[in-house]
């Protein structure tokens, strides 16, 4: 994970499209699972008849994270799915429930489609070394549903936990790159902002100038397609709010309220950084002038030597100086 995100954050950096790198994990974590999953119906299907149910039913069994998310897959479902059916619970006996519905509901669908004409027909082959199963028109959509579940879950996953390891390793780097001094920052953690200890939930890293005024900082990895959240950030009214991209009218705003908006997709968008922090008397010190190469490796050792937990107890240790 330390290498793909230490890619990504020199491909925000250098301007660069950061997004193939997330998909490629997605991928990758699609194949792996895709993989596991057609194992288990491999197996269960060698079995003999209604092998789905007793699918179903054997992983409900099973403890674990990983086996509810199966649960829900084997039933064609995903968790935010079954929550706005109930209003909010998947405990494991409720996906269950839906999880045989739902198959029983599409195995009603397709009786229909059987009398219709000029349809395409779609039969799963399930090979491993000399054996091989062949599921039916139904299981094979079945198989297609289990599959496409499953995609959406590690989908949102993927987005979700890459963006939150990458902000604040990105701010890290960033203050690394340009020699703040580590008593002269603060990345906000999740914990941090659970207990209250921060005003604004958003806010991502406090900065402090050589007066001791705390300057807020925003990141946001968003495309220029996310107007609504950019909005929000500056009604929020951070110092910096440092963001993929954001739309002109945005900019003009940001130029009214005083939020200083800096984007990644510019020319040098570290030197920016590096002007404001100074206007603003900052102790830093401006980026070394490096080759893509020599600024790829040096941000890889940034975050091969970056400890998140231990930057959390620095901070812990830093607030408790604070409120002394």
């Amino acid at each position: 994970m330390k290498k793909l995100i230490s890619k990504i954050i020199h491909s925000i950096l250098t301007g660069q499209d950061y997004r193939t790198y997330v998909l490629a994990t997605i991928n990758q974590r699609f194949i792996d699972k895709a993989q596991e999953l057609t194992s288990e119906i491999f197996e269960y299907k060698k079995r003999g008849d209604n092998w789905l149910e007793k699918l179903l039913d054997d992983t409900y069994k099973k403890k674990g994270k990983e086996n509810k998310f199966k649960l829900l897959w084997f039933g064609g479902l995903n968790d935010k799915t079954v929550k706005n059916m109930t209003g909010g619970t998947s405990k494991k006996e409720v996906c269950l429930d839906l999880g045989k519905k739902n198959i029983e509901a599409l195995r009603l669908l397709l009786k229909e489609f059987e009398s219709s004409k000029n349809l395409y027909q779609i039969k799963i082959i399930i090979k491993k070394d000399d054996e091989q199963v062949e599921l039916d028109d139904v299981e094979s959509l079945f198989f297609v549903n289990i599959i496409s579940a499953m995609k959406l879950t590690i989908q949102g996953g993927a987005w979700s936990e890459v963006g939150k390891k990458t902000e604040k390793g990105l701010l890290f780097t960033i203050f690394q790159l340009l020699q703040v001094p580590e008593d002269d920052y603060v990345l906000i953690f999740d914990e941090m902002k659970k207990k209250g200890l921060v005003e604004n939930r958003e806010i991502d890293a406090i900065v402090f100038n050589r007066d001791k005024e705390p300057l807020t900082v925003e990141l946001k990895l968003l495309g220029i397609g996310n107007p609504e959240i950019g909005d929000e950030a500056l009604a929020r009214k951070v110092d910096l709010f440092l963001i993929d991209r954001l739309t002109e009218m945005m900019k003009r705003e940001s130029e009214k309220i005083g939020v200083k908006v800096i984007e990644f997709r510019q020319e040098n968008p570290l030197t920016e950084i590096y002007k404001f922090l100074t206007s603003k008397n900052v102790n830093c010190s401006p980026p070394e002038k490096m080759t893509s190469k020599q600024l790829e490796d040096r941000i890889e050792k940034i975050i091969e030597e970056w400890r998140e937990s231990k930057e959390e107890l620095r901070i812990i240790k830093k607030l408790k100086e604070w409120t002394k």
